[in-house]
C-alpha cells in the first residue's frame, strides 16, 4: 500500500486529507511541521510527502529542500493559499505546488501524477 505523509499545521486539513487518502486506498499519516515530518520520515518509509508551505518551525520550502536534498527519491509537493514570497526557491526544487482551496480531485490528481498510478476517485 503506499504511504503518504501529510504536513500541515492545521490539525482539521491533517484529519481531512488522512480521511481522503485513506478512503481512496492510501495509508496516511500526519505530522504538524517539518521538523516532525522529518522524525518520521527517518522512522518509516514513504512513497510521497504532500506538505504545507507556512508552518511554525520548519516551513514546506525548508522540508521540501531537505527531502531533495537528502532523499530524492521520495517525491514531495506543497500546497498553499499564499502567494508565494519565494517562488524562485521553490521552482529551484522543482516540485508540483497545489493551491489552496483545491478540491479531492484535484489533490487525488496531483497524488496519480507524481506517483505514475492511476486510481478511481472516491469521495
Amino acid at each position: 500500500m503506499t504511504k503518504i505523509l501529510v504536513v500541515d499545521d492545521e490539525p482539521a486539513n491533517r484529519r481531512l486529507l488522512w480521511h481522503v487518502l485513506n478512503r481512496n486506498g492510501y495509508e496516511a499519516a500526519g505530522a504538524k511541521d517539518g521538523l516532525e515530518a522529518l522524525d518520521l520520515l527517518a522512522q518509516s518509509g514513504f512513497d510521497l510527502v504532500i506538505s504545507d508551505v507556512r508552518m511554525p518551525r520548519m516551513d514546506g520550502v525548508a522540508l521540501a529542500r531537505h527531502i531533495v536534498s537528502s532523499q530524492p527519491i521520495i517525491p514531495i509537493f506543497l500546497m498553499t493559499a499564499y502567494e508565494f514570497d519565494s517562488r524562485e526557491d521553490i521552482s529551484a526544487l522543482n516540485v508540483p505546488c497545489l493551491g489552496k482551496p483545491f478540491s479531492f480531485d484535484q489533490l487525488l490528481s496531483q497524488i496519480r501524477k507524481v506517483l505514475g498510478e492511476e486510481r478511481l476517485v472516491k469521495q
